[in-house]
C-alpha cells in the first residue's frame, strides 16, 4: 500500500486510511476519494472530527496554500467537506456491494449466512455488516456466528443496504475475501473515520 504525508498531521501513513483533495478550476478544493482526478493533490487523514476541527481554526486552508504553493481564498474549502467526502465515500462503499454480490463474494440474511460458514469451500469471510436499524440482538448473535476475528461494521441502514444488492429488508451481509472485499473493507475504514463524532 503506499504511503503519503498528511498536510494536517504531518504523518506519513497508507492511502488506505486517507483522502485525496485536488483543486477544481475555481479553486476550490474537492474530494477525489477514488484518487483518479488529473492534477496534483494533497492527502488527509480520515477523521471527520480532525479535519472539522481544521478547517474551522484555518489550518486546513493554510496546509493547502503551501502544498499547491499558491494563496487559496478562505472559501476554497467549502463548509460541507466532510459531508461531501461521507457522501462520496457511501456510494462508493454501496456500489461495491453491488459488484461483489454480482461477482457471488456476499451472502445475505442470517440463516444463509450461517449455513454458508457451515458449508466447505465457500471462502473465507472478511467483513460483517450489520443494518444500523436491526435488532441489537440480532448482531450479537450473527457476530457469535462469523467469529471474533471478522470486523463487524453497522454504518448503512437496512434501506441502504437493501437499495444497493435490490433486495428487501437486508440486514446483515457477509462479504467473502476476495480483491474487492479489501478494496470495501479500506473504503469502509476511511468512512467510518470521517463520520466519527467529535
Amino acid at each position: 500500500m503506499p504511503e503519503r504525508r498528511c498536510i494536517l498531521t504531518h504523518q506519513s501513513a497508507p492511502t488506505d486510511g486517507m483522502v485525496r483533495l485536488v483543486l477544481d478550476p475555481e479553486g476550490t478544493l474537492v474530494p477525489d476519494v477514488a484518487a483518479k482526478l488529473p492534477g496534483r493533490g494533497v492527502w488527509i487523514t480520515a477523521d471527520g472530527p480532525l479535519v472539522r476541527a481544521e478547517q474551522n481554526n484555518g489550518r486546513l486552508i493554510k496546509a493547502a496554500s503551501r502544498s499547491f504553493k499558491t494563496a487559496l481564498k478562505r472559501d476554497a474549502v467549502r463548509e460541507d467537506l466532510v459531508d461531501t467526502m461521507i457522501r462520496l465515500l457511501t456510494k462508493r462503499c454501496l456500489d461495491r456491494l453491488g459488484l461483489e454480490q454480482k461477482a457471488g463474494n456476499l451472502v445475505t440474511g442470517f440463516d444463509k449466512i450461517k449455513a454458508a460458514l457451515a458449508k466447505k469451500g465457500t471462502g473465507k469471510p472478511a467483513l460483517l455488516l450489520a443494518a444500523t436499524d436491526g435488532a441489537a440482538d440480532g448482531r450479537q448473535k450473527i457476530k457469535s456466528a462469523v467469529g471474533a476475528d471478522v470486523s463487524l461494521v453497522e454504518i448503512f441502514d437496512r434501506e441502504q443496504l437493501s437499495l444497493a444488492l435490490g433486495r428487501e429488508n437486508v440486514v446483515h451481509v457477509l462479504l467473502m475475501e476476495s480483491g474487492g472485499a479489501d478494496k470495501l473493507k479500506a473504503d469502509v475504514g476511511r468512512l467510518v473515520g470521517l463520520s466519527a463524532k467529535d
